[in-house]
């Protein structure tokens, strides 16, 4: 287990409180900014009442504040550093200088425990342990941990161009003006690193990957892995945008700055600022904030880059139109009727997961087969060649869309799931929500 792999964007922070509690709040705030499935009201007392059981002091000048909460999907790690110290009940009296924060699942002790173990492992090095307790920047403490790890992902940052630069550091000034939330960008180009390395970004920096890329890590930035084969840069970008969505990495309030460059292009070249609200307003509601209900967004992900594939490649040299009904699977199934034999009936779950790339030919050959794949939130297909029966009238839709698109919004009307619908006239691939057409993405040349 690696101490990078968890580290949230933003979660290494300067402490200024001299006082315990006040130091673990400052350090909490920071993690949650990162993450913001974390909720610090619920966050800070758990870490606080862990400390009432037993000071987590652990040598001199360091402690691991940590609590262990229901249904956290991934570990989220924060480190604060204290140049002046901070009172902590000590064993040995003196000021404690770094804190480094675990959150981890409620139902996963034993991950729980392993982590805190690699992180007693990585401290007993002396020259990562006198870095940390003298850092007093969020570089010496990136150099202090990192050191050739931060250098091997240079790569991810080193200078590609001259436009590209002048366009980050465009980013990095509007997002400041704008106090913008994050700063997103979409493409596989590399980028300039400087534009990061002279101060602490004011945003959190998402960098939205195509599944090919390998990305090295960097704490700093969390990487969003996206299906950009066969979209245009309008399309990446707003795909970018939703499956940010789907992952938490943005909510309702946010301001985003979105920095884009064309296919095939080593160039950044557009920027845009976008209110997330406004973009998916109303498919973002107070009583319905998930924008793509009980579907994991991996499996949103993989299912557009299959029905991508389906609209270019379609099937034994003929165009080939499909459904994808994704989540909410108690109620979608009142409102199916086999027209066929299900395929994919009697077999285990593990068996036929959307997710598993072995069965993606699988599918790619029953999308020849009238009716809709009808797969549950978590990824499992539940049958193909489904008659989808809702009686229900679709909202207005563009002109050229038949009554495949139309039974496609009209499931998602009537139930909370997603629906990708492939058009076999003309190619185009339709995500619908609420009974509406969030997404379109044009089939293009490759």
């Amino acid at each position: 287990m690696d101490i990078f792999e968890y580290l949230v964007p933003g979660g290494i922070v300067i402490l200024k409180s001299e006082k315990k509690d006040l130091a673990v709040r400052e350090l909490v705030d920071a993690v949650c900014a990162g993450n913001r499935s974390l909720d610090p009201a619920v966050v800070l007392p758990a870490v606080l009442e862990r400390e009432t059981m037993v000071s987590t002091w652990i040598a001199p000048g360091i402690a691991i504040p940590h609590a262990r909460l229901p249904g956290l999907r991934e570990f989220s790690v924060g480190i604060g550093v204290s140049i002046d110290g901070i009172e902590y009940d000590s064993v040995d009296g003196k000021p404690v200088h770094l804190l480094i924060l675990v959150l981890g699942d409620e139902g996963k002790p034993d991950e729980h425990i392993l982590l805190l173990a690699e992180i007693a492992k990585l401290l007993k090095d002396p020259e990562v342990c006198d870095g940390l307790l003298s850092a007093k920047s969020v570089d010496a403490v990136l150099k202090a941990i990192g050191g050739t790890r931060i250098a091997a992902g240079a790569g991810l940052w080193k200078a590609g161009n001259e436009v590209s630069g002048m366009i980050m550091n465009a980013a990095l000034t509007i997002a400041k003006e704008v106090r913008a939330q994050a700063i997103l960008v979409q493409t596989d180009a590399t980028v300039e690193r400087d534009w990061l390395s002279g101060n602490v970004p004011p945003a959190r920096i998402i960098l939205a990957r195509s599944q090919t890329v390998d990305v090295p890590a960097d704490p700093r930035c969390r990487t969003l892995s996206v299906p950009f084969r066969g979209l245009s840069r309008s399309e990446r970008a707003d795909v970018a945008l939703l499956f940010g969505v789907a992952e938490g990495l943005f909510d309702r309030r946010d301001t985003v700055v979105s920095v884009s460059g064309s296919p095939g292009s080593d160039t950044l070249d557009t920027l845009r600022v976008v209110n997330v609200g406004e973009e998916f307003s109303p498919y973002l509601s107070d009583s319905s904030p998930a924008i793509l209900g009980d579907v994991m967004p991996q499996v949103v992900e993989r299912t557009i880059q299959i029905a991508m594939d389906i609209a270019h490649e379609g099937r034994e040299g003929r165009r080939v139109g499909t459904i994808f009904v994704l989540g909410d699977y108690e109620h979608v199934n009142k409102y199916c009727r086999q027209m066929v034999i299900n395929p994919f009936r009697g077999y285990g779950d593990d068996e036929k997961s959307i997710i598993d790339p072995s069965l993606e030919e699988t599918i790619k050959e029953f999308a020849a087969i009238d009716g809709a794949f009808v797969v549950r939130g978590d990824g499992v297909v539940m049958a193909a060649g489904a008659y989808l029966r809702h009686g229900r009238a679709a909202a207005e839709l563009p002109s050229g869309l038949g009554a495949r698109h139309r039974a496609a919004a009209g499931i998602s009307a009537v139930t909370a799931a997603t629906s990708i619908a492939v058009s076999q006239s003309t190619g185009t691939v339709s995500v619908y929500r609420s009974g509406k057409r969030i997404l379109a993405l044009e089939k293009s040349g490759r």
